[in-house]
């Protein structure tokens, strides 16, 4: 492992009354291409300790529902059976896991957390700390393990686009293509820390559980590491000759990896040392494997410079450029022809065909194609009363329905749509300089009604 990749929070020192090493799993749920949890076997080899994996379920994180937490459990129900396999204990806790974790410290001789990024999965690492600041015996250490360059090594600062950091990517990745096995845990040994669910019956477990049971779980995608790898195989064999094309939503030419990248339930770095083995082996085109590229190292880590420079990345007053709140204001009582709210778009009745189709999709599977999110959520500037409510919709609309829902991606695409990491455009009439996207451009440069038929089957 690069030794950027690892923050030393607080340093300890070895005392035998301490019975194990304990990795809290948050960002990371996975055992492949986990720097932390292979960090965490190292140390625990050091300390001739057992090692517990722990993982605390919220049911009252904010917008919390079925369909994500189905998706996530599925992965975790993976996650505990392999790491018992390999003699790791795993213990499921319900309640915030930032408190769920602080009992178990007391017996622990050190503690590896896996970095967040959004601003609350931050704030639930500096509480565990202030928590534990003062026993002198603990040490904590966390792992950027959730992207190929870790977020303070490629800038540190907010980038203006993705030609901003693209040099600065680009420079220093070769460097994190760092993991080769995962370590072998000397103490293997599963201790029982009476888990709160054994998570045999994770349908079961939903049902129970205190969240919205409004959106279900979809049975278009399921969650983990095993569907993970094979969807992604799938596409290098059978898709990635027309990736290229993948900004056509009539084309199923896409890799569907976005959701368990949201769950880190497979690594990035994982999928580009694929990326390169498929290429050296003739399975993917020199095209294809530089626009995937571009998508994960580059597009994908901008997302997580954004939220993790910029703090108000939720919020509509602070989350896009001063250009754009310009125009913003100089258009914000322009006539609008149709004024929707979210009730008319959750039940597909605005006039626009291609937006219904689009919100169809996402309602049922809990996906929609990439250039399909960006004009519903154009559609949506278009048809509020103002941008702001507009903003306050779309993410509305984006953490209910998508599995990959409340990710640094997410929240990047929104504030695209209002001029974050783009340009000022011709100025028009509600959008000001922001880019306009309409019905005529989905018409002339796609087979449009293709995509609307594949919905329909649904």
């Amino acid at each position: 492992m690069h030794k950027e990749r690892l923050l030393k929070i607080k340093d300890g020192k070895k005392d035998s009354s301490r019975k194990y090493v304990i990795y809290w799993m948050q960002q990371s749920q996975r055992v492949h291409y986990n720097h932390a949890l292979d960090h965490a076997i190292r140390l625990a080899n050091h300390f001739d300790l057992p090692l517990v994996c722990f993982f605390g379920l919220d049911d009252k994180y904010p917008e919390a529902n079925a369909r994500s937490y189905s998706f996530m459990l599925e992965g975790l129900k993976e996650v505990k059976q392999l790491l018992n396999k390999l003699g790791i204990s795993f213990v499921l806790k319900f309640g915030k896991p930032h408190e769920m974790i602080i009992p178990f410290l007391k017996d622990a001789q050190a503690l590896i957390m896996d970095r967040g990024y959004l601003k609350h999965q931050r704030t639930w690492r500096k509480d565990v700390y202030h928590n534990v600041k003062n026993d002198e015996i603990l040490y904590i250490d966390m792992v950027d393990t959730d992207l190929i360059v870790p977020v303070h090594v490629a800038s540190n600062k907010a980038e203006y686009g993705a030609y901003t950091i693209r040099p600065k990517i680009k420079r220093v990745y070769e460097e994190f293509r760092d993991f080769k096995k995962l370590a072998v845990l000397n103490r293997q040994q599963i201790i029982d820390l009476h888990s709160d669910n054994d998570l045999d019956d994770v349908a079961d477990l939903v049902d129970h559980m205190n969240i919205d049971q409004s959106v279900p779980r979809s049975i278009y995608y399921k969650g983990g590491y095993l569907e993970a790898s094979k969807l992604f195989s799938e596409f290098i064999l059978y898709k990635s000759d027309l990736y290229p094309e993948s900004n056509d939503p009539s084309k199923d030419a896409t890799s569907h990896m976005s959701m368990y990248l949201h769950f880190g339930q497979i690594s990035s770095l994982e999928l580009l040392e694929r990326l390169y083995i498929a290429l050296e082996q003739g399975q993917i085109k020199g095209e294809s494997f530089d626009q995937y590229v571009e998508q994960l190292l580059i597009r994908r880590e901008l997302a997580f410079n954004y939220v993790f420079y910029q703090e108000g990345y939720d919020t509509f007053e602070t989350m896009t450029e001063d250009w754009a709140y310009q125009t913003m204001n100089a258009h914000e009582f322009d006539h609008r022809d149709y004024v929707y709210d979210t009730k008319d778009y959750e039940t597909f009745q605005t006039h626009d065909p291609y937006f219904n189709a689009a919100m169809k999709e996402m309602v049922i599977t809990g996906y929609m194609h990439n250039y399909m999110r960006m004009y519903w959520a154009k559609k949506i500037i278009e048809w509020s009363p103002s941008f702001k409510k507009a903003y306050e919709n779309i993410l509305y609309l984006n953490n209910k329905y998508f599995i990959d829902g409340r990710d640094p991606n997410s929240y990047t695409g929104v504030a695209w749509c209002f001029g974050k990491h783009d340009r000022a455009w011709t100025e028009r009439t509600i959008f000001g300089k922001l880019r306009y996207m309409n019905d005529k451009g989905l018409e002339r440069k796609f087979e449009i009604g293709k995509y609307i038929e594949k919905i329909e089957r649904l």
